[in-house]
């Protein structure tokens, strides 16, 4: 079984905006902090999305994410589009109250959410819209002694590789590392085969 469905025939469309008022309103005091380490309203984009759904059918769906990164990720989704890569849903995470764990737990993919590293006080890089969750269940979160989240059980054994999930070696992973964004499957101290990032300058 493959990582990936059938390409749809229809061509990939997306929108980049400013935040408009309503989603502003929506992420207050829930994904945005008033703190001067949360990136301000302006600093941030909101972009609809189209994806390819489990069942081979095209959703529409959204993530907020830092302006000068929405173009780089857009593009990560019209090629995960064009690869036929079915993602479960695309919600801001405030659908969940700002909970990553809820949000995980329900196989949402999402990007800014002014948080820290679990266990830590250092910002995340979803904090400052730089980073993306990808279909959280089929690409959990792992550790020998521990697996985020739960619901992602099933897919612990990354040898079988099932639509949604990103594998190296793979397609996906092949293409993240062509448009330069760091891959959380590569980390040795956890392996967060969820999480992509762009560490690079903006």
């Amino acid at each position: 079984m493959s990582a990936l469905l059938s390409p749809p025939s229809r061509a990939f469309t997306a929108a980049i905006h400013a935040l408009p008022e309503a989603v502003c309103v929506r992420i207050a005091n829930k994904s945005w902090r008033d703190d001067p380490r949360c990136p301000r309203f302006a600093d941030l984009a909101y972009l609809e999305l189209d994806h390819v759904t489990f069942d081979g059918e095209i959703a529409r769906g959204e993530l907020v994410v830092a302006a000068p990164l929405a173009r780089r990720a857009v593009e990560v989704f019209r090629r995960l589009y064009q690869l036929g890569f079915p993602i479960r849903q695309m919600k801001l995470v405030d659908d969940y109250d700002a909970d990553d764990d809820r949000s995980m737990s329900a196989d949402n993919s999402s990007a800014f959410n002014f948080r820290v590293i679990a266990g830590t006080q250092l910002l995340s890089q979803h904090a400052l819209g730089r980073a993306i969750d990808i279909n959280p269940v089929e690409n959990p979160w792992r550790r020998p002694d521990r697996l985020l989240p739960p619901e992602g059980e099933a897919f612990a054994d990354r040898t079988t590789v099932r639509p949604g999930m990103i594998v190296r070696p793979g397609p996906v992973v092949a293409m993240l590392d062509e448009l330069g964004w760091e891959w959380g499957g590569d980390w040795r101290h956890a392996f967060d085969d969820h999480h992509i990032a762009w560490t690079r300058a903006l």
